[in-house]
């Protein structure tokens, strides 16, 4: 009995991640393969919070890194490593290759830890070394872990999980010295003056310092706290 007559429809296999139910690394490995779809959620998440344009910028970065690489794949076409449990149609006739050199994962990772790792150095001088150490520590260790996950999973070959990190890292590096070039032009600037930047208040904090921003909003929210409670004790 055929349970899918309809052969276009097909699971999303960018969250269709098979693993050892038996063993708990395969287990934990599969949540880390999920980590760029909830980082692209962060961006999503960050800019309806904060209205920053930084959010845009790292989001156009990131799926411009994950066109370069589905480009690169179809080119190269090197098949993934032999896997008996997935499926040969995986990724085959969707939107992304199928190929695995250079890994997706991989180079989604080395783009935001390289592109991170400038961002912290060179545009929050208000954070300590020992902040910034640990932040870029964090992002490094945790890009290290998702290219783990595709190794340990078998998605990838050591050599296209590699490939992938080195193309990330550059494009990271590269992305991050056009958009400084973009601000320095005032393209961002001007693009900040549409009138449908202005209608959902976009911002640009791109010197500012986020701990002095979260720190002078939670101010701002004490002062107003305490004046609105003078204000109610002389009502009483």
């Amino acid at each position: 009995m055929d349970l899918n007559p309809n052969p276009n429809i097909i699971p999303f296999d960018d969250t269709y991640i098979l693993y050892d139910s038996d063993d708990p690394l395969s287990f934990i490995c599969a949540y880390l393969s999920l980590f760029p779809i909830l980082i692209l959620t962060f961006y999503l998440s960050w800019f309806i919070t904060t209205r920053e344009m930084e959010a845009c910028i790292m989001a156009a970065g990131q799926l411009c890194n994950e066109l370069i690489n589905n480009v690169v794949k179809n080119k190269i076409r090197q098949p993934r490593p032999p896997h008996p449990e997935l499926v040969s149609s995986f990724q085959r006739d969707t939107l992304r290759s199928g190929y695995g050199m250079p890994s997706a994962h991989s180079q989604f990772m080395g783009f935001l830890t390289m592109y991170m790792l400038l961002r912290v150095t060179y545009n929050w001088a208000g954070l300590s070394s020992v902040k910034k150490h640990v932040g870029a520590s964090a992002v490094f260790g945790l890009g290290v872990c998702v290219c783990f996950s595709r190794i340990y999973l078998k998605y990838h070959s050591l050599e296209q999980v590699l490939v992938g990190w080195c193309f990330g890292v550059f494009n990271g590096a590269g992305y991050y010295a056009v958009v400084g070039l973009l601000r320095e032009m005032g393209i961002v600037q001007w693009v900040l003056q549409w009138g449908i930047m202005r209608w959902l208040y976009v911002k640009d904090s791109w010197n500012g310092d986020a701990e002095k921003t979260l720190k002078s909003e939670f101010e701002t929210w004490q002062r107003r706290s305490c004046a609105n409670g003078i204000r109610n004790k002389k009502v009483d």
